[in-house]
């Protein structure tokens, strides 16, 4: 266990949570922001994003260049590992989107798409969080997952929002709230991380 924490404390660990973090931050905004200007077209709320995304993505930044201030370390083994890792799971989730997105387009079930390519979204943070080691991300691949699959059940197929499916709407909404909730249950630790 205690190999394990300081492990946590390195360049590569810190620098990768800075940059999930902004990566949560900016992906949860667009999502918002696509949707709501797609959707409703509402200033108000369009606002209310773009405020909370720019103060959470400047804390993001600012946190990116410390970490990249840090003592340099050598690669290892692990780090390469690591990394080849991250990328088959990336590689996998891009193939989940291509299969979802085709089986949606050609069964005429549109109003699934979104829903579905958030759900393989969610399944790919659940190796994620033990690859890493942020425990986070576990919830937030469950939230994804159980956000599209109540929207799947509860939402109709044919109901709209402006010009939107009402699917897409509340899975959306839904995931990029819970990318900002876990982007912020980030920021304690690299508080405690960086100097």
């Amino acid at each position: 266990m205690k190999a394990m924490v300081q492990a946590r404390k390195t360049k590569p660990y810190i620098l990768g949570l800075s940059i999930g973090t902004f990566w949560l931050v900016a992906a949860g905004a667009g999502f918002a922001i696509s949707i709501i200007v797609g959707a409703t077209n509402a200033t108000m709320p369009l606002i209310a994003v773009l405020v909370i995304a720019g103060g959470l993505l400047a804390v993001s930044i600012r946190h990116i260049v410390k970490a990249l201030k840090l003592p340099s370390e050598p690669r290892s083994i692990q780090d390469r590992r690591i990394g080849r890792q991250f990328a088959l799971i990336v590689i996998l989730e891009c193939m989940g989107f291509a299969l979802v997105s085709t089986a949606c387009y050609f069964s005429g079930h549109l109003s699934w798409l979104v829903p579905l390519v958030l759900i393989v979204a969610g399944i790919h943070f659940i190796p994620l969080a033990k690859l890493f080691g942020v425990p986070r991300y576990t919830t937030l691949g469950l939230l994804f997952c159980i956000v599209s699959v109540l929207t799947l059940l509860l939402i109709p197929a044919h109901a709209h929002v402006g010009s939107v499916f009402s699917r897409w709407v509340h899975s959306s909404l839904g995931c990029a709230a819970s990318a900002w909730l876990i982007s912020i249950g980030n920021l304690p630790e690299l508080r405690r991380l960086l100097p």
